[in-house]
């Protein structure tokens, strides 16, 4: 069965569409698992439980994927995915830093009454200067988008994801030359964009 029926099926909550289609992208899982390999067990985290979390994340993809947006199922799946096993991790080195800072307090009273929080903090823990700045990233990351080809939107996604370029082959299903040749068009884009 062709993939946009499957899609359409699947959105529907087709239980056997879904399931060709866990089948056809359950390599992504895969990849992104083996991406955070050494994290996951440098903080101790159940492979299976992350599996499980990853699986959820995928059955969310395709309960929300949008067929009208320029993005495709595959890029869409590990975005979700990889936000998830993103979570996860944070979820985990949480409780593991809060475990360490507890011996270390950021209100004690040092001299004239200053926090370790006042002397290690700056103008950049503003919220108002975060909040500009988001805003200015926003606005620049929709302009990029606006400007790049249904390929290069998929790479974008990718690269902002953090996946390297073999990774990105992997899931795209391109060659290593194809996806550094929508690299460096992406990057003549954004420069582009950026000079403006």
């Amino acid at each position: 069965m062709e993939e946009e029926k499957l899609i359409h099926l699947a959105l529907k909550n087709n239980e056997e569409a879904k399931n060709e289609l866990v089948a056809k992208y359950k390599y992504i899982i895969d990849i992104l698992i083996k991406k955070y390999r050494n994290l996951i067990n440098q903080l101790g985290i159940d492979k299976h439980e992350l599996e499980q979390e990853a699986l959820y994340a995928f059955s969310d993809a395709l309960h929300s994927f949008n067929e009208e947006k320029k993005v495709k199922l595959s890029t869409f799946i590990t975005v979700c995915v990889d936000r998830r096993i993103k979570k996860v991790i944070k979820k985990y080195s949480t409780e593991k830093a809060k475990l360490l800072n507890s011996f270390y307090s950021l209100d004690y009273d040092y001299e004239d009454g200053m926090t370790l929080k006042d002397i290690i903090s700056d103008e950049k823990t503003d919220p108002l200067y975060s909040l500009t700045a988001k805003e200015d990233y926003d606005e620049l990351i929709k302009k990029i988008e606006d400007s790049l080809s249904n390929n290069e939107l998929e790479i974008f996604k990718l690269l902002e994801n953090d996946f390297d370029r073999s990774a990105i082959a992997l899931i795209t299903r391109k060659t290593d030359k194809q996806v550094d040749n929508a690299i460096q068009r992406l990057k003549n884009k954004i420069r582009d964009i950026i000079k403006d």
